[in-house]
This record gives structure tokens, C-alpha cells and sequence, in this order.
């Protein structure tokens, strides 16, 4: 890409100083209304004009491009509030993980509870599956 701008930009370059060596001649510039006149070189008056048109049509683009200027930053903060969230459903799940585990872990020195024999001659069921 930087080889791709040097190709464009030395060719305008060089057109622009061949421009300006070949018209040297002053002009003189005036606004009706006023009495004011300006006196330069037509080279000077031309270039100038060119970056006029350059930075006006920059800043048209510039500001075309508003909405989706907008709308990246509204989706940048979405990605901010959504990470943040995230992060502390994480922490919430981890601590809940570890309450379960603190919970599941028996009482050093008694013995863990175990699920009572079922009573009399009555054979466990097997589950039915629907």
C-alpha cells in the first residue's frame, strides 16, 4: 500500500512543479464589492485553489460518514458492556462453583451422610423411562 501512494503521489508531485515553473506570470485577483486586489503568481493561485477543492471535498467525506462513525462507536461500547458483563457472570459462576464445592466436601472427622436402606422387604424400583 505505501509503494502503491509513492506511485501516485511523485508523478502528481512532479506535474505540480513543472506546473508551477511554466506559469511564473502574476495575476491579479479582485472581489467586485470591495476594493481590495491580490497580485500573485497564477501557479500560486491555481495550486491554491487545487487544496481548497482537496480539504473541501476531505471534510464532505468526512462528514458523510457520520452515521457509521456513530454507529461503530455505539457498537464499541456494546462490546465494552458486554465483556464487562461477562466478566462478572464469570466471577459469579466461580464463586458459586465454589461455595458447591466448600458445601459437597464432609465435616473433618465425621463421616459423610449416606442415603438411608430403604425399610423392610420393599425392592427398589427401577426408573421408568416415558
Amino acid at each position: 500500500m505505501r509503494y502503491l501512494s509513492w506511485i501516485v503521489t511523485l508523478p502528481i508531485a512532479l506535474f505540480a512543479v513543472l506546473f508551477a515553473i511554466s506559469n511564473r506570470e502574476p495575476v491579479v485577483f479582485a472581489l467586485w464589492p470591495t476594493p481590495f486586489t491580490l497580485e500573485a503568481p497564477i501557479y500560486l493561485a491555481t495550486l491554491l485553489a487545487l487544496l481548497v477543492g482537496f480539504v473541501g471535498g476531505g471534510f464532505v467525506a468526512w462528514a458523510a460518514q457520520h452515521r457509521n462513525r456513530a454507529r461503530a462507536r455505539r457498537a464499541e461500547d456494546r462490546v465494552f458492556y458486554l465483556e464487562r458483563e461477562l466478566q462478572e457472570t464469570q466471577t459469579r459462576a466461580a464463586a458459586a462453583e465454589k461455595r458447591v464445592a466448600e458445601l459437597s466436601q464432609p465435616v473433618s472427622g465425621q463421616p459423610r451422610a449416606t442415603l438411608p436402606a430403604p425399610v423392610g422387604n420393599a425392592a427398589p424400583q427401577a426408573p421408568t423411562v416415558h
